[in-house]
């Protein structure tokens, strides 16, 4: 297995097995949710992958930073792309009344598993471009 596919083992055992509840919903406002996934997160991906003290940190430091600032959905605000708070926030639609009420619950229920979609999309592409740029500069890769 090349380095990369056990960085990429790693990053999807230690953020879709690992990763509970209390951990997604608290990590961007609550330190010790945040930390807790941060520390099981890159002793998976660092358990797929040699030992390297400096890796360790790149893998940990990247993730804390994307997850405890919630960068992804930052990111989407900014390109005005689909954020994962407001939809969670603000579910309703404005929709034009002569719509069936049935119709504006099914298209609530569309975009908010697209904008689910997309924003764990943007949040897998920052952790796995951060930890290819750090692998590389550490000329692991």
């Amino acid at each position: 297995m090349t380095f990369f596919e056990q960085m990429l083992l790693g990053h999807f055992i230690g953020d879709y097995i690992l990763q509970n509840k209390w951990m997604a919903y608290r990590k961007g406002t609550n330190y010790l949710p945040c930390l807790t996934h941060c520390l099981l997160y890159t002793l998976a991906v660092c358990s797929f992958s040699p030992f390297n003290i400096w890796w360790v940190l790149v893998v940990f430091l990247s993730h804390f930073f994307i997850d405890k600032f919630s960068l992804a959905n930052k990111w989407l605000k900014l390109i005005n792309g689909r954020s994962l708070t407001d939809f969670l926030a603000f579910g309703h639609m404005e929709i034009s009344d002569n719509l069936m009420q049935a119709n504006k619950e099914n298209y609530r229920i569309l975009r908010g598993s697209f904008t689910g979609i997309v924003y764990t999309a943007v949040d897998n592409t920052m952790h796995i471009l951060l930890m290819v740029l750090g692998a590389y500069y550490l000329r692991l890769l």
